[in-house]
C-alpha cells in the first residue's frame, strides 16, 4: 500500500503554530532565499530525498486549511481510497478563480498586469510549440497554492522543469531571466514574477499532457469568493465549457463562455455600487 508523505511548510514561529499535526512538518526558519518563496523548502527537499516508489507526497503551505476548509485526515482520507494508478491528487481552492478565466496564465495577467508575456516566454521554453490563448484549463487541471499530491514520476518531471527556470532566472543575463526576476505588486509588497511562474508549472504540465491520470477532491466543497457566490450555477456553466472546448473546439463554446462571463462582470460591478450607496 502507498504511503502518504504530505509536509507543510513553516517559515516563522507564528506559522509553526498553524501547522495541522496529521501532516510532516517541513522546517523553512532559515529562509535562505526568500525570493523563492515555497519553491526554495520544496526544492531543497526533493533534491536531498530524491522521490521514488509509489508514495504519494505533497507540499503544504501553513494556509492550507484556511483556504480549503480541509485537514490532514480530510487529505489522507480522500487519497487513501483513490485507484491505485493515480499519479496526481488536486485540492485547489477558489473554484470560482478556475472558472471565472480561461485559463491560469490569463488570471495570472488580470492579478499582475503585463506578466502574460513573462507566463508565454517561460511555458514556451517548458512545453515548446504550446500556445497559452488556446489552452483552456479547468477544475480537472487547476493547480493553485501547490496543493497536489502526486507520486514520484511526476514530482520528478516537476522538478525538472521548474529547475529549467530555476537556472535562467539565477543566471540572471538572458531578457526571460530579467522577467523572471522582475518584482510584480503582490497585496501589501512585492514577489518576483518566477514565484507565480513557478506555481503555474504542475496545470502547464497537466494540461499539455492529459496522460497524467488525476483526480480532483471537488473544489466545489469549498468556499466561493463571496461575490461570486450568486453566481455558482454560472460557473459551474464556465467550467463545463471550458471541459467541452478540449474535447471538440468549437467556436460556439469559447462564445459561450465570454458571454456567461461577461454577465457575471456586469452583474457583480451593479452589486457592487449597490453596495457602495448604502
Amino acid at each position: 500500500m502507498s504511503a502518504i508523505q504530505i509536509h507543510q511548510i513553516f517559515y516563522s514561529d507564528e506559522t509553526r503554530g498553524q501547522l495541522d499535526p496529521g501532516f510532516i512538518p517541513l522546517d523553512n526558519l532559515e529562509n535562505e532565499r526568500p525570493d523563492w518563496r515555497e519553491y526554495w523548502p520544496i526544492r531543497r527537499y526533493l533534491l536531498d530525498n530524491p522521490p521514488v516508489g509509489d508514495d504519494f507526497i505533497g507540499f503544504f503551505s501553513p494556509k492550507f486549511h484556511e483556504k480549503t476548509g480541509l485537514g490532514a485526515s480530510d487529505v489522507t482520507n480522500f487519497v487513501a481510497q483513490l485507484p491505485r494508478d493515480t499519479d496526481v491528487v488536486l485540492f485547489s481552492p477558489f473554484f470560482d478563480q478556475i472558472a471565472a478565466y480561461w485559463n491560469v496564465f490569463e488570471h495570472g495577467m488580470n492579478h499582475h498586469p503585463g506578466m502574460f508575456e513573462t507566463f508565454k516566454l517561460a511555458s514556451e521554453m517548458l512545453v515548446p510549440g504550446v500556445i497559452l490563448e488556446s489552452l483552456a484549463t479547468d477544475s480537472r487541471n487547476t493547480v493553485f497554492s501547490n496543493f497536489f499530491v502526486a507520486r514520484a514520476p511526476f514530482w520528478k518531471e516537476w522538478l525538472a522543469k521548474n529547475e529549467v527556470l530555476f537556472a535562467i532566472a539565477e543566471d540572471g543575463a538572458s531578457g526571460l531571466a530579467k522577467r523572471l526576476n522582475a518584482n510584480v505588486n503582490y497585496r501589501d509588497g512585492h514577489v518576483q514574477a518566477k514565484v507565480f511562474v513557478m506555481e503555474r508549472v504542475a496545470t502547464l504540465m497537466l494540461v499539455t499532457h492529459p496522460a497524467w491520470r488525476t483526480k480532483v477532491h471537488d473544489p466545489l466543497l469549498r468556499p466561493i469568493d463571496g461575490l461570486f457566490e450568486p453566481f455558482r450555477l454560472e460557473l459551474i456553466c464556465l467550467d463545463a465549457l471550458k471541459i467541452a472546448s478540449t474535447t471538440r473546439d468549437a467556436a460556439e463554446y469559447r462564445a459561450a463562455y465570454r458571454f456567461i462571463r461577461e454577465q457575471i462582470a456586469e452583474r457583480t460591478k451593479a452589486m457592487q455600487k449597490g453596495r457602495a450607496k448604502r
